[in-house]
């Protein structure tokens, strides 16, 4: 057993030492400008294999490079830039293929063990089965070909595994590797992916080459047990399915709406924006004003918020069409149906000091109505204990209503929404609420109500539901969604 450095680890000189580069992370050493002169020494016998007895440093050398040799060692370990492993044997894979091995896998030697005990499989046709078949073989696999239905398909497999793949004139794709018995299941996402890519038309040479090395490369990776190539990538728990399109030629990763929801709120909304692969069109700034409320767009829908992100959840919502109530998660979705429930209940008048002396109502009021220039006048009623509805008109149109616990956190969002359609030049209703989550980087420790507010209101979502639901004639029931909304972790009442 000798420890190597891993070959594509790389090293560079720095005024104060050295910075060491890895496959997947890198570290700076600094201590001097005889760290270099000791990586210089010690480098070459990384390079041949020590065995691991070996690596003390002899008695009698001097306390500075023993310190410089320890801290060498230390990094590279701790950054799993060294691998220990026995000799090839005579069975020792290409050069270039050996060199991967040692920098990516944990156990090499093993890792080639596993693909030469493989046979895989390229059905296809055409192009993207000569480049699949051609990058399989480049790495040692023994390969066999099989016929698929259809002329953009390409399924890799190896054993239990299987890599689905496609191409067209213009995109291609290639999904995570999976068991033979989810075939049936991922050729019909595979569909859902072509039909979004616009996979059409018949696969040019340079794109054949990059979808079918991708997919033999996810399905090399299964099988000698190294990490997916889109293992850093993942968001939240949805597989990552690698697109790439011809003019200009790219390829990147983008999460796939399946499986159970991140549990992440703010991963699932960028899961189900995603500008390739998501259902809903990306939100987007895009020449809308910033100030004072925030705003986005997806397709025509707009989004209104304290925040970038808070517009942006916002606007992917209303970009859904639904028969009921949308939310990011349980919560939301169902006190935004608990709200609208309870719209149109009457109850009493609400002391003007209840709002008028908090900052932030007072804020986007004054928004509303001095920078703005609406004439605008609002009612504000306690429906019940803990629950206030606030109303925003011109005498002639509701602007925008909102129920919340307090009658200033109402009146806040009531406001707030009646400014964004103002700031934005819209015309209707608008609503907004406190149901939806924050951000955790939204929402630190310190923040208070006066520097960011909604910052406390989703504390008091709970009883606030709570005291809705007990309003006569509430009622909401939870509707059914297409997998991938739920999968985003939206859930709809009516």
């Amino acid at each position: 057993m000798l420890v190597r450095l891993r070959p594509v680890v790389q090293a560079t000189r720095t005024a104060d030492g050295l910075h060491l580069r890895g496959w997947a992370s890198s570290c700076t050493l600094s201590g001097g400008s005889g760290l270099w002169k000791v990586w210089q020494r010690l480098a070459p016998q990384l390079e041949a294999g020590i065995p691991r007895t070996s690596l003390e440093v002899p008695e009698g050398t001097a306390a500075a490079v023993r310190a410089a040799v320890s801290l060498i060692l230390e990094q590279l370990w701790e950054h799993d830039m060294l691998v220990e492993m026995p000799s090839w044997g005579a069975d020792a894979p290409a050069p270039e293929v050996a060199a991967w091995l040692e920098s990516a896998a944990g156990e090499p030697v093993e890792a080639w063990r596993r693909l030469r005990a493989a046979t895989a499989v390229m059905a296809g046709h055409g192009v993207l089965q000569d480049a699949a078949v051609r990058a399989a073989e480049a790495v040692g696999l023994a390969v066999r070909r099989s016929e698929a239905a259809g002329s953009r398909e390409l399924v890799a497999s190896a054993g239990d595994l299987v890599v689905l793949a496609g191409c067209g004139t213009d995109a291609g794709y290639v999904l995570p590797p999976t068991a033979r018995g989810l075939l049936s299941v991922n050729t019909e996402t595979t569909m859902q992916i072509a039909a979004r890519l616009g996979v059409t038309g018949d696969p040019p040479a340079i794109l054949s080459a990059l979808i079918g090395s991708a997919a033999v490369h996810r399905l090399v990776c299964a099988l000698a047990g190294l990490p997916d190539p889109a293992a850093g990538l993942a968001t939240g728990t949805y597989p990552m399915v690698l697109t790439a399109h011809a003019d200009p030629l790219t390829a990147t990763y983008h999460p796939l709406l399946q499986g159970p929801p991140a549990p992440d709120p703010w991963q699932a909304l960028d899961a189900l924006t995603d500008d390739e692969l998501g259902p809903v069109d990306a939100p987007v700034l895009g020449a809308l004003p910033q100030v004072p409320a925030n705003l986005a767009t997806s397709g025509d829908a707009l989004g209104i918020g304290t925040t970038a992100d808070s517009a942006r959840l916002n606007a992917a919502l209303h970009a859904l069409k639904t028969d009921g109530v949308l939310g990011i998660d349980e919560t939301h979705a169902k006190g935004a149906a608990l709200r609208l429930a309870a719209r149109h209940h009457r109850g009493e008048p609400a002391d003007a000091h209840e709002w008028t002396g908090d900052p932030t109502a007072h804020r986007w009021w004054k928004a509303l109505t001095a920078r703005f220039g609406i004439p605008a006048v609002v009612r504000v009623e306690r429906l019940a204990p803990g629950v206030h509805r606030a109303e925003i008109g011109n005498g002639r149109q509701v602007l925008a209503w909102a129920v919340e616990a307090t009658a200033a956190d109402a009146v806040a969002f009531a406001a707030l929404a009646a400014t964004g359609y103002a700031q934005a030049g819209r015309a209707g209703t608008a609503h907004l609420n406190g149901a939806a989550p924050l951000k955790p980087a939204d929402h630190p420790d310190w923040v208070t109500r006066q520097w960011h507010w909604p910052a406390d209101v989703r504390d008091r979502e709970e009883r606030l539901q709570q005291a809705i639901a007990r309003l006569p004639g509430v009622r909401i029931r939870p509707l059914r969604l297409d997998p991938e909304l739920r999968a985003a972790g939206l859930r709809a009442y009516r």
